[in-house]
């Protein structure tokens, strides 16, 4: 079980270094999630949980790539 709780922490964090490396490289990509990010915050408040994964710049792109 401790193996398997390390190898998924490990996978996870490897995919948001990757994603917020490509976030940097390219700060026109950055700039429309940022957007994306300031209206839902803008309807919602705080955005919950359903919101956030429902937003599709942040979850499609970041899944696709």
């Amino acid at each position: 079980m401790t193996g398997l709780i390390f190898a998924a922490m490990d996978t996870t964090s490897n995919a948001l270094s990757h994603t917020l490396f490509l976030l940097a490289k390219h700060p026109e990509v950055q700039e429309k999630l940022r957007l994306e990010i300031h209206e839902a915050h803008e309807q919602h408040g705080e955005i919950p949980h359903d919101e956030l994964v429902a937003l599709p710049y942040l979850c499609r792109e970041t899944l696709r790539l």
